[in-house]
């Protein structure tokens, strides 16, 4: 059996009083102007030491009354209500006791019926009534008994019952007014409930689950405040950090470990940046520091600085040893400027930082505005771009030095856009990567290449860039095969080339997505290889045929250290057992060194430019044609 909890009835006596308190007041104010008139009258009908006594009698009253009534005009002056009433009635009661004694009159008599039936109304408690009814009464008897005696039974009779009817009625009202104030309780109290949650919804709201730090929300709501402080003279910074490589340690910890380092990077930020700056966790591991009242870039480059030493130090995290950098971008808050620009070049200069070595801060100045404003027209180019029609390939031949012919052509994306015109090919790729539409680009390349392979009589095996987010998308990758499957032509002809920097990412899935790849006969080549991390152990894991070598090495062919790295990284290859390809061959010196190096194959400038598909089988009959002479010329020679 279950026993209910005993109820318990809320304490309503202060609100009784609020809504008893206009009520009296109003008492107070019509009793004190009544006995201030009644002084004034006093002179017109006594004399001597009756009008004194009356008069004195009166006036107290209305003054007391008077005060009483200047006194409620604020809830909290009086706190006892029951005593001031009491008080007022009393001296309402004394006023008719010395008029009666300086003169009696039967008619006067009704004052004290009036005065039950006033005083019964007017109290704000039963007891109070009773006390202040039973005073009356007996001021009554009193004056009957002096001064009239054969009245007592006549008026005790039609007191009584004024006085009976006054308490039932004083009962009744008391209890309505009890009902409204319980009612009233309930709803102050259901709204407190109400506030509260809201104020905590809004808390949640506003919140970061994980971190405890305010979110996306609360920042932008900050980030407004700061542009009206800055517009009233105070100098306000928005301060972009990303953490260096948080995803290696999702990796290779997993994300509990992740996550725990998210919090304690919060609390290190919450304890450096103190009262001075508002700290919000925008999602994943940035983060946005609105800094107040710093004018000067080289200080809030100097507190940047700090913050990342202090975030750098060596984390214990569940017996683990975790350490990890960020990166910074600043740009002081302008109310003139939108917020999306705000951001937008705070996020710029954070995406220097990161480019250039990360573990920095990037102060946003005029130089990076011209190159943000062109980035900005870049991407907004690309949004709208039809990539199918504006996309034109070039095919720059790779040439194998054993077999003395061209073997392959790598596809280059040239970019015309009908907005803002040509742009070279590295700086609309890089926005497209940055900005997430560089898929759209690989897709319109693929199916050009796809085009041009079926119109050649003899197909010329191609080479075709994935980007980072290429290879880590399974929907893309899935859509390249499909493309590849419709078009009928043979997997082999159709070559990938990938970067090291793509693939370090997300090694697991890249790897997943390569073995598809491979798997459908597709060559994998591994481009700017020399530049990146050149790892022996994954490299040795993937389904790679050719290791591209970058350009940059053969910049400088007079320093003796060029050939002996060539050597090394050809050598690499060879280990692996795939071919090595070194870009960037444009003069006979070069073309030596990569022949002595041992590279299998060279791409550049001295064995063809970047042409287009119609150019390119005209360019390898020729080629043809002037190799064959000079093997005819070579064995007359001999």
């Amino acid at each position: 059996m279950t026993i209910a909890p005993p109820s318990h009835r809320p304490d309503i006596t202060p609100i009784v009083a609020t809504i008893y308190r206009p009520m009296i007041r109003g008492y107070f104010g019509v009793a004190a102007v009544y006995y201030a008139v009644l002084t004034l009258m006093h002179f017109g009908v006594h004399s001597g030491s009756a009008l004194l006594a009356i008069v004195t009698a009166s006036s107290i009253a209305s003054a007391v009354l008077a005060f009483f009534w200047y006194g409620l005009r604020k809830p909290d002056t009086f706190a006892d209500l029951h005593i001031i009433t009491t008080i007022a009635n009393m001296f309402m009661l004394a006023n008719v006791m010395i008029a009666m004694e300086i003169k009696f009159a039967q008619t006067d008599l009704v004052y004290f019926v009036i005065m039950v039936m006033v005083f019964a109304l007017a109290c704000t408690s039963i007891k109070q009534a009773l006390v202040s009814i039973a005073a009356v009464i007996a001021g009554l008897f009193y004056t009957l008994v002096h001064n009239a005696p054969e009245l007592l039974f006549n008026y005790a009779f039609v007191t009584s019952a004024a006085a009976m009817t006054a308490i039932a009625i004083t009962i009744f009202l008391r209890r309505t007014i009890a009902r409204t104030a319980l009612a009233r309780h309930e709803v102050e109290n259901r709204l407190e409930r109400a506030e509260m949650l809201s104020e905590e919804m809004r808390y949640l709201s506003l919140s970061d689950s994980l971190t405890g730090l305010p979110n996306r929300r609360a920042f932008f709501e900050a980030f407004q405040l700061s542009k009206r402080e800055e517009g009233a003279g105070f100098a306000n910074w928005l301060v972009l950090l990303d953490l260096d490589g948080f995803k290696a340690v999702n990796d290779g910890y997993g994300h509990l470990i992740g996550d725990e380092l998210l919090k304690e990077v919060a609390v290190r930020m919450q304890d450096y940046c103190g009262s001075k700056a508002h700290l919000s966790r925008m999602g994943g591991d940035e983060f946005n520091i609105i800094l107040s009242n710093s004018a000067e870039p080289c200080v809030v480059e100097a507190w940047c600085r700090g913050l990342l030493e202090y975030i750098g130090r060596v984390y214990l995290i569940e017996d683990r040893l975790v350490q990890i950098s960020a990166s910074i971008g600043c740009h002081r808050i302008d109310p003139a400027v939108s917020d999306a620009q705000l951001v937008r070049d705070a996020d710029f200069a954070l995406l220097h930082a990161k480019k250039h070595g990360k573990n920095r801060v990037v102060v946003f100045c005029e130089e990076h505005a011209a190159v943000a404003a062109e980035r900005f027209r870049i991407e907004q180019a690309l949004r709208v771009a039809d990539f199918d029609t504006e996309i034109e390939l070039l095919f720059q031949p790779q040439f194998d030095l054993g077999e003395n012919r061209i073997v392959r052509a790598e596809a280059l994306a040239r970019w015309n856009s009908p907005v803002i015109g040509e742009i070279l090919p590295a700086r609309f790729i890089a926005v497209a990567e940055e900005s997430g539409l560089i898929a759209n680009i690989t897709l319109a390349v693929l199916k050009q290449a796809i085009a041009a392979l079926k119109r050649w009589h003899e197909p010329v095996p191609l080479s075709i860039n994935l980007s980072g987010q290429d290879l880590l998308s399974d929907q893309i990758i899935s859509q390249i095969i499909a493309q590849v499957k419709a078009s009928g032509l043979d997997p082999a002809l159709l070559e990938f080339e990938v970067t090291e920097t793509a693939m370090m990412a997300d090694t697991h899935k890249a790897s997943s997505n390569m073995l598809r790849l491979a798997a459908l006969g597709h060559p994998l080549a591994l481009d700017d290889f020399g530049t990146g991390y050149s790892n022996f152990s994954y490299l040795r894991s993937l389904p790679i045929s050719k290791l591209k070598v970058d350009r940059s090495f053969l910049n400088d062919v007079a320093d003796p250290m060029t050939e002996k790295f060539l050597q090394s990284l050809v050598g690499m290859a060879k280990t692996l057992g795939v071919d090595c390809l070194l870009e960037g061959v444009e003069d006979e010196l070069q073309l030596i060194i990569a022949k002595r190096v041992g590279a299998h194959m060279v791409q550049g400038y001295l064995f063809g430019i970047p042409m287009t598909a119609a150019e390119l089988p005209a360019y390898l009959v020729q080629r043809d044609g002037r190799v064959e002479e000079s093997v005819e010329r070579d064995a007359i020679n001999r």
